[in-house]
């Protein structure tokens, strides 16, 4: 079956190296960072491979922001905050997006998969938060 890149939503990200303030300075000196220029984005999956420290969850979590997810995860209109610790590595990348938008999605960390379920929790609890009991 041949890949169809029309209908694909994100096509390329470019890390745009020279409004970088410092390459000294974090998330700037990490390998990702230093050795990429453009990563073109397969239709179906693309796959991020290497050794811990080398920057492939700072970058996924800078384009996800790029795109309008929340840093700690969720979908488009799930945004919440325990604590902002993300780069500022997202205002220094470029998303090259295909023609059609996507209606909804969802980042997925698996670091931050207890704050999501926490927060969904906690939303249950609240009156109108539309929980079993409401």
């Amino acid at each position: 079956m041949p890949l169809d890149e029309s209908t694909q939503y994100m096509k390329r990200i470019k890390i745009l190296k020279e409004y970088i303030p410092s390459h000294s300075e974090y998330p700037f000196y990490l390998p990702v960072v230093q050795a990429l220029d453009e990563l073109s984005l397969h239709p179906q999956v693309t796959y991020l491979i290497g050794e811990n420290g080398m920057g492939k969850s700072t970058l996924l979590e800078a384009i996800a922001i790029a795109y309008g997810f929340n840093p700690e995860g969720g979908s488009f209109n799930f945004n919440f905050s325990t604590y902002d610790s993300h780069s500022p590595l997202e205002q220094y990348l470029r998303l090259i997006k295909g023609v059609q938008k996507p209606r909804d999605g969802f980042f997925l960390r698996a670091e931050t998969y207890y704050n999501v379920a926490s927060n969904i929790e906690e939303l249950d609890s609240e009156p109108l938060g539309g929980g079993e009991d409401h």
